[in-house]
């Protein structure tokens, strides 16, 4: 038997549960406590997999208070805040022109003006209407009330001059979303999910231990690097230095791609005192016209921070709500099953992860571009992944820019990785190509190279003698360095790239 429930307000019209968002008046209390820890469920939820909502809430006739004038860009963030905290089943966002239906099992997000003929009910924001086969879920359609206010901010909510609230329609959509996934209010407790909009604008304790009692907890994204980042040289000089004439603009990795910790990783860190904006690629299908064999048939997209936070994620570019933006960009991919997002992001480091839709397998590639010309810099790049034979080594390519040479040191790592990784490859070897294809340089076995006191004094030496390493002055072109097994070893390797003159 299906059903069909809508979600908002606390009341019961026979056996129609309604639950939804609340505004509150200027003067009212919340009468939350900040000592109550509960959370409830509904006993619904989503089976496994990815589940698509289609955003159509339009653009705003003027700039909303967080600069933007796109709704559906406002409300996405919700999504990544869910994806970060759970497991299981992953949420994304793509921009649609059609409007909701009950029945149609399409997850729709529209302004509207009742709910599928019933009315919203006074103060009510929006609602979550969701149809159920079983305990399994099957559609939820999130309807924000047209006659309502609403904006896009940070911070404590904002009132209107008669007395009532302009709500942020991102922290309404959190809220709506948990009741897509199977939450239920939880009143008397300072959350997310309790039934009166507040101040607070992030998941509360409660809210994760709720989401995470449905779908479990999510899977920790490897860390960008195992090693430590290079120590900056500092400036004595009073005044700023000025902007290197040379830095590292473009990074990318090809590797099979596997299931569980044989996936695709890509590291980098960000150095300076502004944010970089920067494009972000997962390329499959496009290799195959490239003459290579096994191609990914359709790769997915994470991007993680340093505390192991979902920053962004994508799958089909086309789709997501990104696509004007990276059309625009220059770079976009040429399949539409291809993944890519641009995120502008504070300095610090970084992980992008490709795994293939379904668990598919295959041969992928990782890239990034940088978008503006600021003094942020890329001054470390890394990728790990499982080294095969033949075609399936480990092959990082990266782009130098600018009037100058460039230092850097590339690594190849593997039995320092046994500590913490299970099946490292026990002896890698280094080689690095221009863009010819000619071999600039190679070693097996950093502690007997020719370079041993360049690489110890570059403060980065691989921490095991049968690790590789190459010091090198590169002029400005594209590079690409190349890690196998020596005798045909295989396992999980990890290249990388320092700027030693960042």
């Amino acid at each position: 038997m299906i059903s069909r429930v809508p979600f908002p307000h606390r009341r019961t019209f026979s056996r129609v549960l309604r639950f939804g968002l609340t505004m509150l008046a200027a003067a009212a209390a919340f009468g939350t406590s900040a000592t109550a820890s509960a959370y409830s469920l509904t006993g619904k939820s989503w089976p496994s997999g990815t589940v698509t909502f289609q955003l159509n809430l339009g653009n705003s006739l003027l700039s909303l208070t967080d600069g933007s004038t796109s709704w559906n860009a406002a409300v996405t963030p919700a999504l990544d805040t869910w994806n970060a905290n759970m497991g299981r089943i992953q949420l994304r966002g793509v921009n649609s022109s059609g409007g909701a239906s009950t029945g149609d099992r399409v997850n729709s997000v529209v302004f509207s003006s009742s709910v599928f003929g019933q009315s919203f009910g006074n103060g009510t924001l929006a609602v979550t209407y969701y149809i159920m086969q079983g305990s399994n879920l099957l559609e939820a359609d999130v309807l924000f009330n047209s006659a309502m206010s609403f904006n896009s901010y940070r911070g404590d909510l904002i009132f209107g001059g008669n007395g009532f609230v302009i709500a942020d329609i991102r922290r309404v959509f959190l809220h709506e979303i948990g009741h897509a996934l199977g939450l239920n209010h939880f009143e008397g407790v300072s959350a997310i999910m309790n039934a009166m909009v507040s101040n607070r604008e992030e998941l509360a304790a409660d809210d994760i231990a709720g989401i995470q009692a449905i779908y479990g907890q999510p899977a920790a994204p490897p860390p960008p690097s195992p090693t430590p980042t290079p120590t900056p040289t500092p400036t004595p000089a009073p005044t700023p230095a000025p902007v290197a004439a040379s830095h590292l603009a473009n990074i990318s990795t090809r590797m099979k791609v596997g299931v569980g910790d044989d996936v695709l990783i890509g590291g980098f860190i960000i150095q300076g005192g502004a944010p970089k904006k920067v494009i972000l690629r997962a390329i499959g299908p496009s290799l195959t016209a490239a003459g290579v064999s096994g191609a990914m048939s359709d790769p997915i997209l994470e991007l993680y921070n340093s505390s192991g936070n979902l920053v962004a994620h994508n799958d089909d570019w086309q789709s997501g709500v990104q696509a004007a933006e990276i059309t625009a960009s220059g770079v976009q991919p040429s399949h539409q099953l291809e993944s890519a997002l641009i995120a502008t992001l504070n300095p610090g480091a970084y992980t992008a992860i490709v795994r293939g839709q379904g668990q598919t397998q295959g041969v992928a590639m990782v890239e990034g571009y940088r978008l503006d010309t600021g003094d942020a810099r890329l001054v470390n790049l890394s990728t790990r992944g499982r080294i095969g034979v033949g075609d399936d080594v480990l092959i990082g390519g990266f782009i130098v820019t600018g009037t100058a040479s460039k230092r850097v040191i590339v690594r190849a790592l593997g039995p320092s990785l046994s500590g913490s990784l299970a099946g490292a490859i026990a002896n890698p070897t280094l080689e690095m190509y221009n863009s010819s294809g000619t071999i600039i340089a190679s070693n097996d076995d950093w502690g007997s190279s020719p370079q041993k006191s360049e690489i110890v004094a570059s403060t980065v030496p691989p921490d095991h003698p049968l690790e590789s390493a190459v010091v090198v002055t590169l002029a400005p072109g594209s590079y690409t360095a190349i890690v196998r097994g020596v005798d045909g070893g295989t396992g999980v390797g990890l290249v990388q790239l320092f700027d030693l003159e960042p």
